[in-house]
């Protein structure tokens, strides 16, 4: 029998090549979802940075899919859509990763059929533009997170405050606490900042937003840095939700502060500021010897999650700066040591509150139960 040379059949279907977004395309999908998810009731931010540089954290999902087999490609010509139209803004959405998955699961994307996902995106999209004037205000994002792993949404309480236009971020983690590693951390710092500004002159921004979770001094010392920029909202995380803070939902009652002063008109002023943990007098001497004034403040029972809101943040930032800068204008001192247990944004605000012509030199101190002292110097501003 002769053997039949004719080649086999292939029954593998030909690859559709997509289209790529054009940069254009993929700023006006950002632009039109406000930077948030466009899921009917979720407010997921998606941020997500590598080194400095924005991109997408959500998913960018389709209406009616793109391959023959994806979900909703079957109402492709009934939209009038082709083939090559699939790739464009007017099919797309950005999600976050959990609602992406959800409109095109196998078990549940029959509650999403196109007239639903159309209807969801029209909204989200108007809802964004119209904004009030206030929440219209364009934002820059600062991510300060040198502490654990890094974070690539942000979750929030409430809607969106503002338009996220753009983000600055390091979140590489900082485990060098040696002299060389604190300065490196404060160059670091400099330079960040530096970055911060120029953004938010390019993309002409009204307000900014801070993420801090980094050690106290290195956030102290960036708070110094933003003294003179636009108008910041601090924001603090929940740790047991996950969830970014700042104003609260509800009345918030104010924490009570005390605060007590031993002045002897030494050169040399100690600040200790007990607000997550209590700052103890004994862990100071350690440090400074017995020749310095002190100046403490203390909430009424401390404790890790006793101030997270603004309310009581520029309550406890303001007062601390009062009564330093009153006590200043009676004693001379060569330099203010800076001992502090408190949360994250707290810190950023300490820092922000720091006047160099009036307070001198600042002595930054990180704790560490395990070393004797238990306050190291780390660095000064």
């Amino acid at each position: 029998m002769a053997k039949n040379n004719k080649p086999e059949k292939n029954d593998e279907q030909p690859k559709i090549r997509r289209r790529s977004l054009t940069s254009v395309e993929q700023a006006h999908l950002w632009v039109a979802c406000g930077g948030i998810c466009s899921y009917r009731g979720c407010n997921k931010r998606l941020i997500l940075t590598t080194d400095g540089v924005l991109t997408n954290g959500g998913i960018i999902a389709h209406i009616i899919g793109h391959a023959k087999n994806s979900a909703r490609h079957e109402y492709m010509e009934e939209y009038e859509f082709t083939q090559d139209t699939l790739e464009t803004p007017r099919n797309l959405m950005l999600m976050c990763y959990e609602h992406s998955k959800r409109i095109d699961d196998t078990h549940s994307k029959h509650l999403y059929p196109p007239n639903v996902l159309f209807e969801m995106k029209k909204e989200h999209e108007a809802w964004v533009e119209s904004l009030s004037e206030e929440k219209k205000k364009k934002s820059i994002a600062l991510i300060h997170k040198r502490l654990g792993g890094p974070i690539t949404n942000i979750d929030y309480e409430g809607e969106a405050p503002y338009i996220l236009l753009d983000a600055i971020e390091n979140q590489e983690e900082f485990n060098n606490f040696s002299k060389e590693g604190w300065e490196e951390g404060k160059r670091v710092n400099e330079e960040l900042y530096k970055r911060f500004n120029e953004k938010i002159r390019e993309r002409k921004a009204n307000v900014a937003e801070v993420y801090p979770l980094s050690p106290i001094p290195l956030l102290i010392h960036m708070g110094f840095l933003l003294t003179d920029t636009v108008p910041l909202s601090v924001y603090q995380l929940e740790r047991e939700t996950g969830v970014w803070v700042s104003d609260h939902p509800n009345q918030q009652k104010e924490v009570e502060l005390s605060f007590s002063a031993n002045v002897n008109e030494e050169d040399e002023l100690a600040v200790l500021v007990s607000v997550s943990g209590k700052v103890k007098l004994k862990s100071v001497r350690e440090v400074l010897g017995d020749n310095f004034d002190s100046l403490s403040f203390e909430i009424n029972d401390p404790g890790l999650k006793r101030v997270l809101y603004k309310q009581d943040v520029l309550y406890i930032q303001s007062k601390v700066k009062e009564e330093i800068e009153k006590l200043l204008q009676e004693q001379d001192y060569r330099r203010i040591h800076l001992f502090y247990a408190g949360p994250a944004g707290l810190a950023i605000e300490l820092g922000r509150g720091v006047n160099p012509r009036m307070w001198g030199e600042v002595c930054l101190y990180q704790y560490n139960a395990r070393e004797t002292p238990r306050y190291q110097y780390a660095l000064s501003i």
